[in-house]
């Protein structure tokens, strides 16, 4: 969802629509992990936190029409691949 959302057209009539619903379901999932102590030191848990906060913390700065710039997207699809990585070995 991340992905698909950050990679949308400032012109697509679909943006502020995806970029609400990622807000809501990233405020969801940060507001239930975020209470697991055992997931707090986890890379997977450190990286994705990183890449929502990164993402969310743009859109509410600049709108969501603003598109993201290539290098902070870039570190955001970074910090996913991390954590996907991560979350694969376990961590």
């Amino acid at each position: 969802m991340v992905r698909a959302t950050i990679s949308l057209d400032k012109n697509d009539p679909a943006v502020a629509d995806a970029v609400s619903h990622l807000r809501e379901v990233s405020n969801s999932w940060v507001a239930k992990y975020r209470r697991e102590k055992s997931l707090l030191g986890r890379a997977s848990f450190r990286d994705m936190y990183s890449a929502l906060n990164a993402v969310s913390g743009h859109y509410i700065s600049f709108g969501p029409t603003a598109p993201i710039p290539a290098k902070r997207q870039q570190r955001i699809l970074e910090e996913m691949d991390t954590a996907e990585k991560a979350l694969l070995r376990g961590r």
